[in-house]
């Protein structure tokens, strides 16, 4: 029996120890994720996806690199405000023109794309799932001393106890709820922005003719 004591002793020693670094990185998440929201507003206020403006930039740069004015036809893409994301691969895009393995860079360009897009969302991703993990943890955590000052008749130990417990409850699910709003919406704007990249690349190639990209040739096949 003093064995199993001990165990349960140590083992409530290192739950209980582990409260206040639950606690800090709680915090230090909500404020990552009001800041996360912050730039999810501040981006919103910058997007365009004018489809218009893309494809007369595109067509433009593409007679104007096929006419040896590779300056110019940079010009015209940069004049095209899109994230960077996006500006990044479309001017690798329009440099590469006249290259024998254009479709090759074009493709490469996208796929680099597709995983920095990717990228940019781990950690959003992580934090809808850390959020409530660590709620949870805060909120089991000092249910044990809040079960023993109940015990002792420490009514006010138990009230703070239970204090911590429910608070940690409520910023868990908030970080967790503010990342996967931003995760969805942030998903929608860069599947948009490939989809338009793959366009662009197509504009490009083409000189602004619209034709089927390989992709969507492999899907009708």
């Amino acid at each position: 029996m003093s064995i199993y004591v001990e165990i349960v002793n140590v083992l409530f020693v290192f739950s209980t120890a582990l409260l206040y670094p639950v606690i800090l990185a709680l915090l230090l998440l909500f404020g990552w994720s009001l800041a996360l929201l912050g730039s999810l507003i501040s981006e919103y206020t910058s997007r365009n996806s004018d489809l218009a403006e893309l494809e007369r930039a595109c067509s433009e740069a593409a007679v104007m690199a096929r006419m040896g004015r590779e300056d110019q036809a940079c010009s015209l893409v940069e004049g095209y405000r899109a994230p960077s994301r996006v500006s990044g691969p479309l001017m690798k895009a329009v440099k590469s023109l006249n290259s024998d393995a254009f479709e090759a860079k074009i493709e490469k360009a996208l796929q680099d794309a597709e995983l920095g897009m990717g990228k940019a969302l781990e950690p959003v991703k992580i934090g809808v799932r850390v959020g409530p993990m660590l709620g949870l943890m805060g909120t089991l955590i000092p249910m044990g001393p809040a079960l023993i000052s109940l015990s002792q008749g420490d009514i006010q130990q138990m009230a703070d106890s239970l204090v911590i417990a429910f608070s940690t409850t409520v910023i868990g699910l908030a970080v967790g709820g503010i990342c996967y709003g931003v995760y969805v919406v942030r998903n929608r704007w860069y599947r948009q922005d490939l989809s338009d990249l793959e366009y662009a690349a197509v504009l490009l190639q083409s000189g602004g003719e619209r034709k089927p990209t390989g992709r969507e040739n492999g899907a009708a096949g």
